[in-house]
Parts: C-alpha cells; sequence; structure tokens
C-alpha cells in the first residue's frame, strides 16, 4: 500500500526508535572491535631452522617455546639465503632485487627510492615505532645517516652497517687485524659510543624494555623491530651461559643430535614423516681446531639462548606495562644457519677465552649442519638450508586455535602486508612525493584467525637461482644443472627429480623468468 501513512507519529516513533537503536548497537559493535595490535618482530641473525626448541632444537629457549605453545609455528616459512636482501624484503614487502637487493650490489646499500618501509607508513598512521640493533633499511631514504631513520623510527639504537662486529665492544685500531671492522651506534638521532662491557643482546634487550614501559600511559600503538646481532659471528657469549653447553656436547655425537632434532620436528608436525638427513650434511666437514670444536657448538647454542633471555625481558616489559593482550610478536631469522670461515683461522691466543671480546670463532659447516636439520646446504644458497626459516606468531588477541602448525607457503615479503591489513593501513602509489611500486608479498593474517585454512598451493616465490610453484620447487646453483624437487615431500631435496619431468622444469623456468629481473 502506497498511500499517506494512517498513523503518522506512530510510524516516526518507530523509525526515530529504530535509528536510535542502529545507533547503539553500532556505537556497542565498534567498541567491541580490537584496538590496533602493537607489534614486535624479532629477527635473528644467521640462525639455522633447528636450532629454537619448539623446531627440534636441544638449545634451550623456553621463552620461545611458550609463545609457540601459545601460538602459531609455520612449517614452510622462506627468507632470501642473505642478510641484505632479506631484511629489504621485510621493510619494503617487495622482492629485494626491485628495491636495490640485486645480486652482485652491497648488502649494505640503501633501497631504491621506489618503495617505502613499514616503519614510515605506520609511523605515519599513528603508530610509535622502535628499531634495535641492526638497522639496515629501516627507512628508504639513507638508512646510514641517522638523522633520516629518525624520520622513521620514534626511538632506536644500534648499528647502520656492516657486521656485528664485536659483542662487547666497538672494534677500532689494531684490533682490525684480527676482527671484521667495527661498526658505529646510533642512539636515538646521534652518534652513540656504545660502553665496553656488556654484551651487545643485553643492550638490545635494556633498551626494548624502556620503550615499552615507557608506553604504558598511552593507547597509542606501537610497532618494534628487534634486529638481533646474533648468532652471526664472531662468537661471542657470556661464560656462564657457554659453560653448560660445553659439558653437554662434549663427546656427543653430531649425527645423533641431528637425528634427535629431526624426529622432534616430524613428531610436531613440522617435517613430513619420511623426511631424511641429507648425507651432505651428515658429512659435513668440523672447522679447523681440533678441541675448539665442542667450543663452537657451545658459543652458538648460548648466542642462540641470548635472544630467548632477551625475549623474556621484553615479555615481562609488556606484562608490566599492561600490552600483553594485543601485542603480536613474530620471530623469524634473515636466513639459514652459516658455514662461512671468514676470518677464523681456527686458533685462539693463549690465556684467552673462547667465546669472549678477544677471541675470534665462526661456526663452520658441522656446526651449521646442525643448526639447518633437517635441510641441505646453508646461508646465501637457495637450497632449504639458505632460505627456510622458523616463525613463531603470539597474539593472545589475535590468534585462533593455539599451539598448532600452519603449512601456509609464507615469505618474509608477506609480514609488512601482514603488518598494515592489522594497522589499517593502505599501501599507498605515492609517497613523499615518489612512486612506489606495488607489493609482492601478501598477508597471512588470515592464517593467523583461521586454523582451518589451506595452504596456498598455486603460490610462485623466487629467488636468485630458485623457483617454487606450489610443491614443486626448481633450483640451479649449477646453472647446467637443474634440479627439481617436489618439497612437498621432499623438504631437503634428496631426489632430483628434473629428468623425469623435463615439461615441468621448462615451466619453473620461465616462472623464475618473468619474476627475478635484477
Amino acid at each position: 500500500m502506497n498511500g499517506p501513512c494512517i498513523f503518522p507519529r506512530l510510524e516516526s516513533s518507530i523509525l526515530c526508535g529504530l535509528l536510535g537503536f542502529w545507533f547503539a548497537l553500532s556505537s556497542i559493535l565498534h567498541s567491541m572491535e580490537p584496538a590496533r595490535p602493537n607489534i614486535i618482530v624479532v629477527m635473528a641473525d644467521d640462525m639455522g631452522f633447528s636450532d629454537l626448541g619448539c623446531y627440534g632444537g636441544e638449545i634451550k629457549t623456553p621463552t620461545i617455546d611458550r609463545l609457540a605453545a601459545d601460538g602459531v609455528r609455520f612449517s614452510q616459512f622462506y627468507n632470501c639465503a642473505v642478510c641484505g636482501p632479506s631484511r629489504a624484503s621485510l621493510m619494503t614487502g617487495c622482492h629485494p632485487w626491485k628495491v636495490g637487493q640485486a645480486p652482485g650490489q652491497s648488502i649494505f646499500r640503501n633501497l631504491e627510492r621506489n618503495c617505502v618501509t613499514v616503519m614510515q607508513l605506520l609511523k605515519n598512521n599513528g603508530y610509535q615505532t622502535c628499531a634495535v640493533g641492526r638497522l639496515d633499511m629501516v627507512t628508504a631514504d639513507d638508512w646510514h645517516d641517522p638523522t633520516q631513520v629518525a624520520n622513521a623510527a620514534d626511538r632506536f639504537l644500534g648499528s647502520a652497517s656492516n657486521s656485528p662486529g664485536n659483542y662487547y665492544r666497538e672494534v677500532t685500531g689494531a684490533d682490525f687485524s684480527r676482527y671484521p671492522k667495527g661498526t658505529p651506534w646510533f642512539r636515538d638521532g646521534k652518534r652513540w659510543q656504545r660502553p665496553e662491557g656488556p654484551y651487545s643482546t643485553d643492550l638490545i634487550s635494556d633498551f626494548v624494555a624502556e620503550f615499552i614501559e615507557g608506553t604504558a600511559d598511552s593507547d597509542q600503538p606501537f610497532f618494534i623491530y628487534v634486529s638481533h646481532y646474533a648468532p652471526h659471528w664472531p662468537l661471542h657469549a657470556e661464560e656462564e651461559d657457554i659453560a653448560p653447553y660445553r659439558e653437554f656436547y662434549q663427546g656427543q655425537d653430531r649425527k645423533t643430535l641431528m637425528e634427535a632434532r629431526l624426529k622432534r620436528q616430524i613428531a610436531d608436525g613440522l617435517m613430513p614423516e619420511e623426511t631424511q638427513l641429507h648425507r651432505s650434511m651428515v658429512n659435513a666437514k668440523p672447522a679447523a681446531g681440533g678441541l675448539l670444536e665442542t667450543e663452537r657448538f657451545a658459543i652458538h647454542a648460548a648466542m642462540v639462548e641470548s635472544i630467548d633471555h632477551s625475549l623474556a625481558r621484553t615479555m615481562t616489559a609488556l606484562k608490566k606495562a599492561g600490552k600483553r593482550n594485543n601485542t603480536l610478536i613474530l620471530v623469524l631469522s634473515d636466513n639459514g644457519a652459516s658455514h662461512q670461515m671468514s676470518y677464523d683461522k681456527g686458533k685462539v691466543p693463549d690465556g684467552v677465552r673462547p667465546g669472549s671480546a678477544d677471541s675470534f670463532l665462526n661456526q663452520g659447516p658441522a656446526v651449521a649442519a646442525l643448526n639447518n636439520v633437517p635441510f641441505r646446504n646453508y646461508k646465501a644458497s637457495d637450497y632449504e638450508g639458505g632460505i627456510a626459516s622458523p616463525l613463531v606468531a603470539w597474539w593472545p588477541a589475535g590468534l585462533e586455535s593455539k599451539g598448532r602448525v600452519s603449512h601456509r607457503l609464507t615469505h618474509i615479503a608477506d609480514i609488512m602486508p601482514t603488518c598494515l591489513e592489522l594497522a589499517g593501513v593502505r599501501h599507498p602509489d605515492e609517497f613523499d612525493g615518489r612512486a612506489v611500486i606495488p607489493l609482492d608479498g601478501t598477508s597471512f593474517v588470515s592464517a593467523l584467525r583461521n586454523p582451518a585454512e589451506k595452504a596456498e598451493e598455486s603460490r610462485v616465490l623466487a629467488w636468485r637461482k630458485a623457483v617454487r610453484d606450489g610443491d614443486w620447487k626448481l633450483v640451479w646453483q649449477h646453472p647446467a644443472k637443474p634440479e627439481l624437487f617436489n618439497v612437498g615431500k621432499d623438504r631437503n631435496e634428496l631426489n632430483n627429480l628434473a629428468a623425469d619431468f623435463p615439461e615441468r622444469v621448462l615451466k619453473l623456468k620461465k616462472l623464475h623468468a618473468e619474476l627475478f629481473q635484477p
């Protein structure tokens, strides 16, 4: 009936009532929406896939293990094999070769100005931002310049170039003959003379805790990038942390340790049941130095445990500040374990404690082979041992079905779009007057919130010398001998199927050519 209303006052009263009810309901629903989460990204340097206890390791990492028990572990999370490309990808959400980290270029060069970093976008959209440790590429401007870093990070402490150097002091003068060049530290926009004596990881821990506790009275969300130096060489750690591991590893058979890690991974659903150790890793040669081999295992383990101690300090600060419930923590590594032997002559001066500020050791192949169980090869390689990383996600207010393993195919470039989605921030086409290229990563928020989500079988990922399409992966570490693996069944790349599937080899080569354009 379309005639005039017979009861105009009643109709008006009902309409007003309905509108009032709708606004009240909207207000209630809006108040029920979770606030934008705090986000903490914790990245280890050169940590192997199986070093964490929750990924099969015998190293004591109780804090991270508890986060995994209440969170999500990703079994197929990838990085970019080397520190510079991984950090470029994490910060920009793009393939590293698109933003200034193409092969043959310095891993410490600036990003191209065709991108914007997650820290820049979050700061411009209401987040307090903090960067600690390695400050690589936190801004698309000159990240070697502390005044430029200050445009992306409200607070920061750490170094803006080169390797970790010495974990106890800034290396200068004659020490260059025995150590890699030291790197200057900066604090909140200024050159900072780091004190001699305190361990680098402890300096990082103190600064993060100070920042978090300073947010106690603020409703403004924060983003913290905790970029650890550990366990990158030189092998330095506190004697009290090394001693228990020295006792544990003394006389241990490395293959037995590797088998124990793999057994735990299979039991936890991180690896397929048929997974075997790769012969090349079982037979990896120890570094020079005789009895120092045990020291290498022990110091490396102590360095990994120091990251866990650091995170324990962070958790205490979150609880003290009342920020624990709505904070997302991501724990990962920038690449696989390192077998590199730079500077290491296999000797420690007489009277010097291995692991002290006056010593220099690398992990070497045998130690790194244990760190990377069950994978083949090491850092800088595009086999799984170079590019596979643990990823632990913990978020009390946002995770569903805690303590599970996600087999979603995930990449370090996905972290930026994940953070942007949670923060309600759009990735721009333009920033600071310059054009910005699109994201290559994809958000994995759905994997955090939906335990029933299945892996993206059709996803394609590319590296310098590898490409993966679903379960199929093509690797050409040796250019004339491409290797094809079904990593859904063969994660440690034992069985080369290239001769059996030549058409798939051609398909993957074509996909790689489309994606990898440095």
